[in-house]
């Protein structure tokens, strides 16, 4: 069993060291399934979000309500809801050509990237990954470039 931290200083944790009795693997199993498999309506984390590619700034008064749109769509699905509606949500085909769109190192390489359609009718998207209810943005795509139709 693990202790409590202690705390030595103000500023600094001291960690014990953590025996092997399997505990905190089995927790952290129960973790990640009670996000897998979540009925919780959509959230969006900005974690991941790179403003280098595209800033929320560089988007105009309509995209920005547009985007509180989606948001407004989305949560209240759960994430099954969202992967199965073509309208809204679609999964990445292949990387995208551009340099500039590097996936961040916090995310593996293995989950599946989405793009989340801001405005059916025109071009906005944002791009990332789902995982359990939350959507990490990585990239804005107003203008539709990371797959270009």
């Amino acid at each position: 069993m693990v202790d409590a931290l202690e705390n030595p200083g103000d500023d600094e944790f001291k960690i014990p060291p953590v025996e092997d009795d399997g505990e905190i693997d089995q927790s952290l199993n129960i973790e990640i399934n009670r996000l897998i498999s979540s009925n919780e309506g959509i959230s969006i984390s900005l974690k991941y979000y790179q403003d280098k590619v595209e800033c929320f700034s560089e988007w105009q008064g309509k995209d920005l309500k547009r985007f509180s749109g989606l948001i407004s769509k989305i949560r209240n699905m759960t994430a099954a809801q969202l992967t199965g509606s073509s309208s809204l949500c679609d999964t990445h085909k292949g990387k995208p050509k551009a340099q500039r769109y590097s996936w961040p190192d916090g995310i593996s390489e293995e989950i599946t990237r989405y793009e989340l359609k801001v405005d059916q009718s025109k071009k906005s998207r944002v791009h990332g990954a789902l995982i359990g209810s939350t959507f990490f943005l990585v990239w804005l795509d107003r203008n539709h470039q990371v797959f270009p139709s």
